[in-house]
């Protein structure tokens, strides 16, 4: 009959419905704050005991959150009155449990934090984030971040004192310019295709090209520069650039054998070394 749909199989259709409802559930499960728990107490019941906690957390970016969204067991604390009976984020809870309640939140922002350096080393997200910070305090999200990592990493932030360096003390970029903190070392690092990092300021480096510098492609940047600082010009690994060279093209024609580290340099003919649409040796 007209405007009637005929369902050539009602099994098939019976799947469907059945597939679309479990994908839809799914699709759910996902979202920010899914994983949330059920909340039964509310911010009074933490101010009889806490007035002054509750009081400085009303100026903090969590202020529209319950206390119990993170400290599971409130309920049982509020009946007993005891610090064991509510997860309080103290140094004998585990790097993951204290992890988890800020994933039922920021999943989609650092839901592989797992697998990255950080989580691997043990640190849970209140190594580098107070979550009780006022909103009148530096974030860890501002140029402050710096000095979070340094507090780990200060062998890094001293190659920011050499003389050719990324602008880092100068405030124009920071280490989350080009670090993600929360996601695992295969797009953290600085190599190969993951070279995107660097591409976001050095754009005319990246090409495409022709004829492009196989060390780019399959070392990154990274082969012949040093990201945070160097002593050498243009952040170079090696002081002579025909040394850097010769370090991976040590078979050169033979005409290049006079050429020495202090009577050459590379790129006074190979000008395009990054690489090149007219010439395969980068010669223009």
């Amino acid at each position: 009959m007209r405007g009637r749909i005929k369902i050539a199989s009602p099994r098939l259709f019976l799947i469907f419905v059945v597939s679309l409802f479990f994908l839809t559930g799914l699709g759910l499960a996902f979202l920010p704050g899914a994983n949330r728990p059920v909340i039964t107490q509310s911010l009074d019941d933490c101010q009889a005991c806490h007035e002054e906690v509750v009081k400085a957390f009303s100026r903090t970016v969590h202020q529209k959150e319950n206390c119990a969204v993170c400290h599971s067991g409130a309920a049982k604390h509020v009946e007993e009155g005891t610090k064991e009976s509510i997860f309080s984020f103290t140094a004998k809870e585990s790097a993951a449990a204290k992890t988890k309640p800020c994933l039922s939140c920021h999943l989609a922002d650092a839901g592989h934090y797992a697998s990255s350096p950080h989580g691997k080393g043990g640190l849970d997200c209140t190594a580098c984030h107070s979550v009780h910070q006022s909103l009148n305090e530096a974030s860890v999200i501002s140029a402050a971040s710096t000095k979070v990592c340094a507090s780990c990493h200060q062998d890094v932030l001293a190659e920011f004192n050499l003389n050719e360096r990324h602008r880092l003390r100068e405030g124009i970029l920071e280490c989350t310019s080009c670090h993600n903190p929360h996601e695992p070392a295969t797009r953290e690092q600085l190599a190969g295709f993951k070279q995107e990092a660097c591409l976001k300021c050095h754009v005319e480096k990246g090409g495409p090209y022709l004829y492009e510098h196989a060390a780019s492609r399959i070392e990154g940047c990274t082969a012949c520069h040093t990201p945070h600082g160097s002593p050498n010009r243009h952040l170079l690994t090696q002081q002579s650039i025909s040394d850097l060279c010769f370090s991976c093209h040590s078979i050169a024609p033979a005409w290049h054998s006079r050429f020495t580290s202090t009577t050459t340099n590379c790129t006074t003919c190979h000008l395009t070394i990054h690489g090149s649409n007219l010439s395969r040796l980068f010669l223009k």
